[in-house]
C-alpha cells in the first residue's frame, strides 16, 4: 500500500512540474513588468538636461524580450536612448539616457517611452513652456502724434512676436497690440513699428513697454509672454500749435510794419512808428517796402513743427461784407391747364418707305394715320383670303359626310 502511494506522490510531481514550464512557456511577454522615471519631471520654465532610467522585468517569460528606451521631441523628432535584451526568465534589465533641451530649444512636450518587444510599457511625458527672453534696447520718438518703436529681435526659435503695452497708468495698462505683432515687423536682427495715437495724445507724455511672446508648443496653440517687460521708453507728444492770433493796427510790431509800409508806398520817405509800440516802422527807398524787425522775443518757428509755428508768421485775412440780395423775387406762373404753344417750328416729317405723311394735327388724325398703315399690308389680306376659301371648303365637306351617313342608314 505504501509502495503504491509513493509511485503515486512521484507521477503528481512530475505532472505538477510539467504544468508548470508548460504555463510559463505559454506566458505573454506582455506580463513582465516595467518601470520608468524621468528627472526633472512634470511642467519646466526653464530648459534642463532630463535624465531618463528604465527597468524591464523579464523573469515570468522564456522568451528573449528586445528592450528599448527612447524619446520624441516637441518637432516630432524621435531619438532612442537606450536598448537591450532581455533573457529567458531575467529578473530585470536597467536602460538609461538623458536629452538636453537647449539643444533643440523648442517649448512642447518631451515623450520617453520604455517598450518591450515593440509595445510601449511604461511612458512618461515632460512638459516645456520657457518664457522668451525680455526684449532689449527697447525705444520710442514721437513724430507729431505718432510714436515711432525700435527693438532689438529675439533669437528664439518658436518666437510668436512681440507685444506693445501703455503702461503710463500702471493701474490699467494698456494693450497696444491685441493677439501680438508678427515677426515680420523686424528685419536684420533690428524691429519697429509706428502708431499713431491721434490728435487726443498732442500735449501728453506716455510710458510703454513690450513683451516678447513664444508659442508653447509645435502646434501654434498659444503663446508665453516674457517673464519681464523690456525696459521703459518715454514720449512727449508736442503741445498742439496755437492759433493764429492778429495784434492790433495801433500797437506793436504790426503797427510799426504797417505805418513803414504805407508812408514808403506814398512818398517814399521814412517808415513812422505805429502806436505805442518801440520799433521803427522801417525805411522805403524808391517805392520799395522794408519789413521792420523786433527783438523783443518774437516767436520762433519749432523745428518739430515748422508747419504750424509758421501759422503764427502769415497774414491775417477776412472777406468783405457780402453784398445786400434783393428782396424781391420774381414770380413765374405757370401756364394755363390746356394751353400748348410751340416754340419751335419743325417741317414735316416723311418716313422713308411709307406713304403717309405725319404732320401736326390732332389726336384723331393721328391714330387714323397709324391703322391706315397697319391694315395696309398685303400679307394679312392674302391671310384673310386663305382662310375664308378653307372654311368653305370645310362646309362643303360636312355636307357631304352628312349625305353619306343618311345613306348608309
Amino acid at each position: 500500500m505504501k509502495r503504491a502511494l509513493g509511485v503515486a506522490g512521484r507521477v503528481a510531481f512530475g505532472a505538477g512540474l510539467t504544468g508548470g514550464l508548460l504555463a510559463l512557456a505559454a506566458a505573454p511577454a506582455s506580463a513582465a513588468a516595467g518601470s520608468l522615471t524621468v528627472s526633472p519631471t512634470g511642467t519646466l520654465d526653464h530648459n534642463a538636461v532630463l535624465s531618463a532610467n528604465g527597468s524591464y522585468d523579464n523573469s515570468t517569460s522564456p522568451n528573449t524580450v528586445p528592450v528599448q528606451l527612447s524619446v520624441v521631441k516637441p518637432d516630432s523628432s524621435s531619438q532612442v536612448l537606450d536598448k537591450t535584451s532581455a533573457g529567458p526568465l531575467q529578473r530585470s534589465r536597467t536602460l538609461a539616457g538623458t536629452v538636453d533641451t537647449s539643444a533643440l530649444n523648442v517649448n512642447g512636450d518631451y515623450v520617453f517611452t520604455l517598450s518591450a518587444n515593440g509595445t510601449a510599457a511604461k511612458s512618461v511625458t515632460v512638459t516645456l513652456r520657457v518664457p522668451p527672453a525680455a526684449v532689449g534696447n527697447f525705444g520710442a520718438s514721437p513724430s507729431g502724434t505718432v510714436a515711432h518703436f525700435t527693438w532689438s529681435a529675439n533669437g528664439e526659435p518658436d518666437l510668436a512676436g512681440y507685444d506693445l503695452v501703455d503702461e503710463t497708468d500702471s493701474s490699467q495698462p494698456r494693450d497696444l497690440t491685441p493677439g501680438g505683432l508678427g515677426t515680420n515687423v523686424c528685419s536684420g536682427g533690428s524691429c519697429g513699428v509706428d502708431i499713431d495715437f491721434g490728435a487726443g495724445a498732442a500735449g501728453t507724455s506716455r510710458t510703454f513697454v513690450a513683451y516678447a511672446l513664444r508659442y508653447t508648443s509645435a502646434s501654434h496653440s498659444s503663446t508665453i509672454a516674457s517673464a519681464s517687460p523690456s525696459a521703459p521708453a518715454t514720449v512727449a507728444f508736442a503741445a498742439p500749435a496755437p492759433p493764429p492770433s492778429s495784434a492790433p493796427a495801433g500797437s506793436g510790431d504790426t503797427g510799426g510794419a504797417a505805418s513803414g509800409g504805407s508812408s514808403g508806398a506814398a512818398g517814399g520817405g521814412t517808415g513812422s512808428t505805429g502806436g505805442s509800440g518801440s520799433t521803427s516802422g522801417g525805411s522805403t527807398s524808391g517805392g520799395t517796402t522794408a519789413r521792420g524787425t523786433s527783438h523783443g522775443g518774437g516767436k520762433s518757428i519749432s523745428a518739430s513743427h515748422p508747419s504750424a509755428a509758421l501759422k503764427a508768421y502769415l497774414p491775417t485775412l477776412s472777406a468783405g461784407a457780402a453784398p445786400n440780395l434783393p428782396s424781391v423775387v420774381t414770380e413765374i406762373k405757370p401756364l394755363p391747364q390746356g394751353t400748348y404753344k410751340p416754340t419751335l417750328a419743325y417741317p414735316d416729317q416723311v418716313i422713308p418707305g411709307e406713304r403717309v405723311v405725319h404732320k401736326r394735327g390732332t389726336a384723331i388724325a393721328s391714330v387714323r394715320d397709324d391703322l391706315v398703315r397697319v391694315l395696309d399690308v398685303s400679307a394679312l389680306w392674302k391671310a384673310l383670303g386663305a382662310a375664308a376659301v378653307l372654311l368653305l371648303v370645310a362646309g362643303h365637306l360636312r355636307a357631304w359626310l352628312e349625305s353619306v351617313d343618311l345613306a348608309d342608314r
